[in-house]
C-alpha cells in the first residue's frame, strides 16, 4: 500500500483534524491565551495527527502487503484465508471474515463438484467395461471367419474399441490420482502386444510391419504404453499411402536413456502443423481433408507420457514420412536376460 494512496484515502480525516485544530486555536485566540500555549497546542494536534496516521498505516500496510504477497504465490486463491492472520483493525477483520466465508463456500462447491465428477467418472468407466463385453463377443464370433467381410467387420470393431479406450484414458488423464503402476516391462513384448491388437486393421489395409525393437526393459505402465502405441499405430493406418504402406518400430540406446520410434511412410504432416499435433482436438490439414479425425489420439499420448515421465515428439515431412519418438529416462532400462 503506497503512502500517497493511503493519504488520499484518509483526506477527510486529515481535513477534520486540521479543522478541529484550527477551531481550537481560534477559541484560544478569543480567550487571549498566550501565543506560546497556542503554538504548543497546535503542535500537539499535528503530532497526534501524524502519529495516528503513521500507526494506522503501519498496521494496515503490514496486513495488505502480506495479503498481496501470499495471494500472488498461491495457486488456489480461495485458500488465502488459511495463509494470513486475522488483523486487529476493523476493516481488516471484516475483510478477513468475508474472505473466510467465501473460501468455505468455494471449498464446499469444489468438494461437491469433485463428488459429481467422480460419480460421473465411475459411471462412464462402468459403461466402458460393460460395452467392451459385446465387443469382445463380436470378435470371438468373427475369429474363425477369415472372409473379406469378416476382416472389414473386425477392423470396424477395432475402431469402436479404440474410441471407447480413448474415452477411458481421457478420463484417467484428467484426475490427479495415480491410475497406473510403474514397473519394468520388456519394450519388445509391449510393442508386440500393440501390433497384435491392431493386426486386423494392419492386414486389411495391407500395411507391412517391420519390428526392430530390442529386448530392453524399461520402467513404464504396460497398459498405458500399450494404449499409446495403439493410438500411434492407428494414426499410421489412418494416414497411410495407397501402395507399399509400411510401419517400422525400432528402439535404440541414447545418452539420455532408451528411445522408441514408430516410423511410417504415409501422408506425412504439414510443417506448420507439427508443433500442434499434440494439442487437444487439433486435427490439422490431414484431418480437414475428410479423414475421421478427432484430434484426441496424440493429445492423450502426450498427456499419458507426461504422467509416466516419458518424452514424446514427432518429426515428419509432408508426403514422405512421419516418425513418433518416445524417450524413456536414463538409467531406466536394463538388458533382458
Amino acid at each position: 500500500m503506497k503512502k500517497r494512496a493511503y493519504l488520499r484515502d484518509n483526506w477527510r480525516l486529515v481535513l477534520l483534524w486540521l479543522f478541529t485544530a484550527g477551531l481550537t486555536e481560534l477559541v484560544m485566540y478569543f480567550f487571549q491565551v498566550q501565543a506560546e500555549l497556542m503554538i504548543l497546542t497546535l503542535g500537539i494536534w499535528l503530532l497526534g495527527l501524524a502519529g495516528t496516521l503513521s500507526w494506522e498505516y503501519m498496521r494496515k500496510n503490514r496486513f495488505y502487503r502480506e495479503l498481496e504477497e501470499k495471494l500472488g504465490n498461491l495457486e488456489e486463491k480461495y485458500l488465502i484465508q488459511e495463509m494470513i492472520k486475522k488483523p486487529e483493525f476493523l476493516e481488516g477483520k471484516i475483510l478477513y471474515d468475508t474472505v473466510e466465508q467465501m473460501g468455505k463456500a468455494m471449498s464446499d462447491h469444489i468438494f461437491e463438484q469433485q463428488r459429481r465428477n467422480n460419480a460421473f467418472k465411475q459411471y462412464v468407466e462402468t459403461w466402458i467395461h460393460e460395452v467392451k463385453l459385446p465387443i469382445a463377443s463380436m470378435r470371438l464370433l468373427l475369429h474363425k471367419d477369415r472372409g473379406e467381410t469378416s476382416r472389414v467387420m473386425k477392423e470396424q470393431i477395432s475402431r469402436i474399441d479404440s474410441y471407447v479406450e480413448q474415452v477411458l484414458y481421457y478420463l484417467r488423464s484428467q484426475v490427479p490420482e495415480k491410475d497406473y503402476v510403474i514397473r519394468e516391462y520388456s519394450l519388445k513384448a509391449v510393442t508386440d502386444q500393440a501390433i497384435s491388437r491392431n493386426r486386423d486393421s494392419l492386414i486389411l489395409n495391407h500395411i507391412r510391419i517391420i519390428q526392430e525393437t530390442e529386448d530392453i526393459s524399461v520402467l513404464t505402465d504396460e497398459k498405458w504404453l500399450n494404449f499409446i502405441l495403439g493410438q500411434i499405430l492407428s494414426n499410421s493406418v489412418k494416414y497411410k499411402r495407397e501402395e507399399d504402406a509400411c510401419i517400422r518400430i525400432r528402439s535404440s540406446r541414447t545418452s539420455r536413456g532408451t528411445l522408441l520410434s514408430v516410423w511410417d511412410n504415409g501422408m506425412g504432416i504439414q510443417r506448420a502443423d507439427i508443433p500442434r499435433i499434440f494439442e487437444h482436438s487439433f486435427t490439422g490439414e490431414n484431418g480437414r481433408k475428410g479423414q475421421s479425425s478427432t484430434g484426441m489420439g496424440l493429445y492423450l499420448c502426450k498427456k499419458l507420457c507426461h504422467r509416466l515421465g516419458h518424452r514424446i515428439w514427432a518429426e515428419s515431412e509432408k508426403g514422405v514420412y512421419t516418425e513418433i519418438f518416445i524417450e524413456f529416462g536414463q538409467d531406466k532400462h536394463t538388458e533382458m536376460a
